[in-house]
This record gives structure tokens, sequence and C-alpha cells, in this order.
């Protein structure tokens, strides 16, 4: 998994639930938000974007290719890809 998963994915889905549990009145919500709907919601989504990011991948994969020769990778994607350097100091040596 990439590492969106901890910020995105678990601070996403920590929300969709938190918003069932302190959305009822007697924990000073205002009421009207179903606990049962929220995990069912935010385990749905993660769902979704576990079968489209398997699909999209694996589609990406089978076609173009999604890693890099072995040349590139020791070089890094800023050089390989981007055509920067990691480091503006080598940037803008004379």
């Amino acid at each position: 998994m990439l590492g969106v998963w901890p910020l995105h994915g678990v601070c996403g889905a920590w929300g969709g639930i938190a918003a069932g549990i302190f959305g009822q009145t007697a924990l000073g919500g205002i009421g009207g938000v179903s606990f049962a709907a929220q995990v069912i919601g935010t385990f749905g989504g993660i769902a979704v974007a576990i079968v489209g990011g398997t699909l999209v991948y694996g589609i990406l994969k089978a076609t173009i290719g999604i890693r890099m020769d072995e040349e590139e990778e020791f070089d890094g994607a800023d050089l390989s890809i981007h055509k920067i350097s990691a480091t503006p100091e080598r940037e803008t040596r004379s």
C-alpha cells in the first residue's frame, strides 16, 4: 500500500465513524446520524478504494508498467522522471 493510507485512510475512517458516535444526542450531538450507517458507509468506502486501486494499478502494471529500470531506480525518480535534483545545492552551483 502507498503511504497515503495512514493519513487519508485511517483518519478518514475515524472521521466517518466518529461522526456516528459523536452525532448521537446522548453525547451532545444534534442527532439524525446513524452509527450503523456511518460504519457501513466507511467500510464501503474503504472497499471501493481497495478494489478501484487494485484495478487501476493492475491495468497500469499490465500495460505500461509501474516500475523504473534498475539504472533509473539507482539515480532516483527526481533525476530520472522529473529531471531535477533532490538537493537544490547541486542546481545552484556554477
